[in-house]
């Protein structure tokens, strides 16, 4: 397993990206492990909410089964949240 920080300064972006309306996708893999689940994620905003969505796997958003959703509200105490589902999303979903 990949080890991740989620809370490192680039790894999602922050709330002002989100205030925005950005949209951000990610993944996390582990090249030396040929057997190990591609993790990821995109995390979108709208009004005062933060959407996040998990999957695993080769392919994209568009072409992927989505295995997990949650909100989040869009200010600092939602990101913190959402930085924390993610981590746990992560490390389930990897085992």
């Amino acid at each position: 397993m990949r080890i991740v920080n989620w809370t490192d300064q680039g790894v999602i972006p922050g709330l002002l990206f989100f205030i925005n309306g950005g949209e951000y996708t990610g993944s996390v893999n582990d090249f030396g492990n040929k057997s190990a689940k591609e993790f990821r994620y995109k995390i979108e905003s709208n009004q005062n909410i933060i959407t996040a969505m998990v999957w695993y796997g080769p392919y994209c958003f568009g072409k992927s089964e989505i295995v997990d959703q949650a909100e989040f509200s869009l200010d600092d105490e939602g990101r913190s949240e959402l930085l924390e589902w993610i981590k746990t999303k992560y490390e389930s979903m990897i085992e």
